[in-house]
C-alpha cells in the first residue's frame, strides 16, 4: 500500500509538467558574458515553429529547463524626420470659385511642368489679392507630399474661412479632394488658435484652393509642402503564396496558407500582364484551439484594393504594394475579387514582413534556448517591457542590449507539441480524493487484521 501511495505521489510533479512542451529549440550564443540583458534577432525558422499569434510560446529556458523572463519585441521602426519645401503658388482671380477658372485663367508651364505664371486672360494680369483663392505646384514628386502649410502673417486680426480644395495631373480635369478645408486664427485674451495645415494623402502635381465665401479675401505670405523623409530602408522580406487549388468564385475567392507566426505589415499580388482587378482582402487565425472547435471568421482588412501590371514596350509596371498600417499574425489568407473581375488564373500572394527580436535577461543557469511552439502555453506577465522602457529614458534611445545569436535548430518534443491544450485538471481535489480513497482501504485493512486476530483468539 505506502508503495502504490509513493508512486502516485511521484507522478503527480510529471503530470503537471507535460503540458510544458515545445516543439523545437535552438542555442543561444552570448555575446559576453556580463551583460545582463540580450537582444536575439528572430528568424524564419522561429516564425515557423511558433504556435500563437502574439508569439506568448517563444521562450528561453535556462540549462536547468527554467523560465528566464523574456519579451518579443517588434522590429524597431525607421527612424524619420520631417522636411518642409517652399512651394510654387499662384493667387487665382477674384471670380475663380464661380466660373471655374479653366477658361477664365492662362497657365504657363515650363518644360518640366513647372507652373511659371498664372494670369487672367479677361485682364491679362495676374490677380495679386488672390481673394477668390491660390493655384499650389506640387512639383514632381508630389504623391509624397503629407501636408499644406500655408502662412499669411500676424496682422490678420481673425480669420475663420473655407476652401474647397482640388487637385488636377494636368491642370485641365479637376477632382474635388476636400469639399470644406478651414483656414483658422483666432486671438484671445493673449492666446491663439492657428489652424493652417491642410492634410494630403497621395495628391496630384497641381493644387487648388477656391473660396466658399464670397468676398473673403487673405494674402498668403508662404506656402510649403510637408513631407517625411526616412533615414534608413526598411528591410522588407516577402513571403510568396500560391493559392489553394479550389475552384474561384464570388464567395470563396482564392484561399491561401501562411504556415508561421510572421508579423505580416504588407501585401501585394503578383498579377498576369495587362490585367486590372479590385480585391476585398481576408484573413483569418485558422488554427481550431480545441476538437470540437472550428477556426474563426475571416476578418475583412482591405475592400476596394486595385492591383495592376502593365506591359509596355517591354516595361512592366505595375501597383505598389498594400500598406497594412498594423501587425497581422495569421495563417490563413483570402483574395476575393469584385464582381466582373474575377482573373482567370488565380494571383500569387506575397505577404512582406520585417523581423522582430526577443530580449531576455540573465537571470538563470547559462547556457541558455530559445524554445517555440506550444499549443499549452499561458499567457506570462510582462516584467522585462516596463524595464527596457525605463532604461531607454535613462540611457537614451542609443542603448540596447548585447547582442545574441541563434544556433542550430534541434527538435524537441516536435509535432507533439502543437495538439490543443486538454482541459486543466484539478490535481489538488484529484490529490485529496485519492488520499480519501486510500485512508478507506487503510481502514478496510484494519478491520479486517482485527477481525482475523479476533477469529484466531475465539478458536484458542
Amino acid at each position: 500500500m505506502k508503495r502504490w501511495l509513493a508512486l502516485f505521489l511521484a507522478l503527480l510533479p510529471l503530470a503537471s509538467q507535460a503540458a510544458d512542451r515545445y516543439a523545437q529549440q535552438w542555442p543561444l550564443q552570448l555575446s559576453r558574458a556580463d551583460a545582463g540583458a540580450y537582444r536575439v534577432p528572430l528568424d524564419d525558422a522561429v516564425y515557423r515553429a511558433a504556435y500563437w499569434p502574439d508569439l506568448r510560446d517563444v521562450r528561453v529556458l535556462d540549462a536547468k529547463g527554467r523560465r528566464v523572463a523574456s519579451i518579443v519585441m517588434p522590429a524597431q521602426p525607421p527612424s524619420s524626420r520631417v522636411q518642409a519645401t517652399a512651394l510654387r503658388w499662384f493667387p487665382l482671380p477674384a471670380d475663380a470659385a464661380t466660373t471655374g477658372a479653366d477658361l477664365s485663367v492662362m497657365v504657363r508651364r515650363d518644360t518640366d511642368g513647372a507652373v511659371v505664371s498664372v494670369r487672367d486672360v479677361t485682364t491679362q494680369r495676374a490677380d495679386a489679392a488672390g481673394g477668390s483663392g491660390w493655384l499650389v505646384d506640387l512639383g514632381a514628386d508630389s504623391s509624397r507630399m503629407q501636408a499644406l502649410l500655408l502662412d499669411w502673417g500676424n496682422d490678420a486680426a481673425a480669420v475663420d474661412l473655407g476652401y474647397r480644395l482640388e487637385g488636377s495631373d494636368d491642370l485641365r480635369d479637376w477632382r474635388i479632394l476636400d469639399p470644406q478645408v478651414r483656414l483658422v486664427q483666432l486671438r484671445n485674451q493673449g492666446q491663439e488658435l492657428r489652424s493652417n495645415s491642410i492634410a494630403l494623402a497621395s495628391p496630384p502635381r497641381y493644387l487648388r484652393l477656391l473660396s466658399l465665401q464670397d468676398g473673403a479675401a487673405l494674402r498668403l505670405s508662404d506656402v510649403r509642402g510637408e513631407w517625411r523623409e526616412a533615414a534608413e530602408q526598411v528591410n522588407w522580406r516577402w513571403l510568396e503564396l500560391a493559392a489553394a487549388p479550389t475552384p474561384a468564385s464570388a464567395e470563396a475567392g482564392f484561399q491561401y496558407r501562411l504556415e508561421g507566426r510572421y508579423p505580416i505589415q504588407r501585401v501585394d499580388v503578383v498579377m498576369p500582364a495587362n490585367s486590372s482587378v479590385r480585391w476585398s482582402l481576408f484573413s483569418r487565425d485558422g488554427v481550431a484551439r480545441s476538437a470540437d472547435t472550428s477556426p474563426p471568421a475571416w476578418k475583412l482588412r482591405a475592400a476596394g484594393w486595385n492591383a495592376w501590371r502593365l506591359d509596355d514596350a517591354g516595361e512592366a509596371r505595375s501597383s505598389p504594394p498594400l500598406d497594412l498600417h498594423y501587425v497581422i499574425q495569421d495563417h490563413d489568407w483570402r483574395l476575393q475579387p469584385d464582381a466582373g473581375t474575377t482573373p482567370a488564373l488565380a494571383p500569387t500572394l506575397r505577404l512582406g514582413y520585417v523581423p522582430g527580436s526577443l530580449v531576455f535577461l540573465d537571470q538563470g543557469t547559462p547556457p541558455y534556448v530559445l524554445v517555440a511552439g506550444s499549443a499549452s502555453e499561458e499567457v506570462a506577465a510582462d516584467a522585462v517591457g516596463p524595464m527596457l522602457d525605463a532604461l531607454w529614458t535613462q540611457r537614451g534611445a542609443q542603448w540596447s542590449p548585447a547582442p545574441a545569436v541563434l544556433g542550430p535548430a534541434r527538435v524537441r518534443a516536435g509535432a507533439a507539441a502543437y495538439s490543443p491544450a486538454p482541459a486543466p485538471r484539478d490535481w489538488k481535489t484529484l490529490t485529496l480524493w485519492a488520499l480519501l480513497v486510500l485512508g478507506a482501504l487503510v481502514v478496510v485493512g484494519f478491520a479486517f487484521t482485527l477481525l482475523r486476530a479476533h477469529g484466531g483468539s475465539s478458536r484458542d
